[in-house]
């Protein structure tokens, strides 16, 4: 599993998580962000092809991440 801020320097958040999913498609992704998403199309679209398995804004809540965490494991589980 991979968390990931959406803001980073050198590669963002959703280009990480898409060349994680490259070389191993089963890494369940949670991205997190504070900011508005600049490119709402591309998050779509890797939300849509489950690039980005999850999703949680800032600032995050213990119990919303160990709850975003144990969706993601039990989906890995399941699959």
């Amino acid at each position: 599993m991979v968390l990931s801020d959406l803001r980073m320097p050198g590669m963002d958040g959703m280009q990480l998580i898409n060349r994680i999913k490259e070389i191993n498609p089963s890494v369940r992704t949670i991205l997190m962000t504070a900011f508005a998403i600049d490119d709402k199309k591309l998050f779509q679209e890797y939300a849509a092809k489950n690039i980005i398995n999850g999703f949680l804004e800032k600032p995050v809540r213990i119990a919303d991440l160990r709850e975003e965490v144990n969706k993601q494991l039990k989906h890995h589980q399941i699959t």
